[in-house]
């Protein structure tokens, strides 16, 4: 995976578990980070996180064909919602990655060629580039443990957390 490769939000979990572990204003200075236009209309708010943070979001755009394309592929799935399946369409539509923590659209999504990112492995892939540091990608995984609405098992926190123990043993 390419952290370099156009990444599409698509779950406001994304956002608001970058946002609790302290680094979304730095994964989102990245070039390739997009938000599809009706996440950012309808569903991100202050709740999700800093207004200002989110104000630098890049947006892309949805377009009457992709409708057409949503609205054919609903009629033939059952268990994603409109949003699931617009924003595969605009991952699809766009060679990007899909940055979403719902199972039926990861899953949708790695059936039909779109490959899927998840909060954990942002935070990996930001250490691995050096956007962040060991340290700080121990703080982030501890602030998500510690927060409540992190919808991420505990185990797989730890388990990231003891990986970047060991490498930066090992650096």
């Amino acid at each position: 995976m390419n952290i370099t490769q156009k990444i599409i939000i698509t779950d406001t979990n994304i956002i608001t578990d970058l946002y609790n572990a302290g680094i979304l204003d730095k994964f989102i200075t990245l070039d390739n980070i997009y938000v599809s236009d009706f996440i950012i209309h309808d569903e991100i708010n202050s709740s999700t996180c800093d207004i200002k943070i989110i104000s630098k979001m890049k947006i892309i755009e949805s377009t009457p064909d992709d409708f057409k394309k949503m609205y054919k592929i609903k009629k033939e799935t059952n268990g994603l919602s409109i949003y699931d399946l617009l924003n595969y369409i605009l991952a699809k539509k766009n060679n990007g990655i899909l940055a979403t923590g719902d199972n039926k659209l990861r899953e949708y999504s790695i059936k039909h060629g779109i490959e899927v990112i998840r909060t954990l492995k942002i935070i990996k892939l930001m250490k691995e580039k050096n956007i962040i540091s060991y340290d700080e990608a121990i703080k982030a995984c501890i602030k998500l443990k510690r927060n409540s609405n992190t919808r991420i098992p505990e185990s797989d926190i730890n388990h990231l957390i003891s990986e970047f123990e060991k490498d930066s043993v090992q650096s």
